[in-house]
């Protein structure tokens, strides 16, 4: 009788490169809820008296500002600082949420329009309909995404 060598799932290499990536898991600190690293100050703040409401996306938003922070990371570190509305809340069983949105991060583009502000954002969130995805564009410390909405 021959002897055959069994194919395992995963090889030993790749279980091996797993523990060590689940245990750096372990060491490597926890981000905070606006998706930067806890010791970290904030890329963006609220423009004061800018804040609004988007039912259809279930989300809150408001003009974004940069901190300095991120104008002083921003070249070294190749982080994009641009105009937009900042998340400052997001319903947990909304379309946002479900896309991949979270608190923190700043929309510069809806459907292919640039977003200046907060109230911009909100106007284009509004018409996102439920026949065609709306693509949305954000940053989420200092690094581009983008997300597909539909109803």
């Amino acid at each position: 009788m021959r002897n055959h060598h069994r194919r395992r799932f995963f090889s030993r290499p790749s279980a091996w490169y797993g523990t060590v990536a689940a245990l750096c898991g372990l060491v490597i600190p926890a981000a905070s809820a606006i998706g930067q690293p806890a010791d970290t100050p904030p890329f963006y703040t609220c423009r004061e008296q800018s804040e609004t409401t988007s039912t259809v996306a279930g989300i809150e938003l408001c003009t974004a500002e940069p901190t300095d922070a991120l104008t002083s990371r921003a070249v070294g570190d190749n982080l994009q600082v641009r105009a937009g509305a900042l998340v400052t809340n997001i319903d947990s069983s909304s379309i946002s949420a479900s896309a991949g949105l979270a608190r923190g991060d700043v929309i510069y583009r809806i459907g292919g329009n640039n977003i200046e502000d907060s109230l911009t954002a909100a106007d284009q969130l509004s018409i996102i309909g439920t026949s065609a995805d709306t693509t949305v564009n954000f940053l989420r410390s200092g690094r581009p995404y983008r997300v597909k909405l539909r109803r």
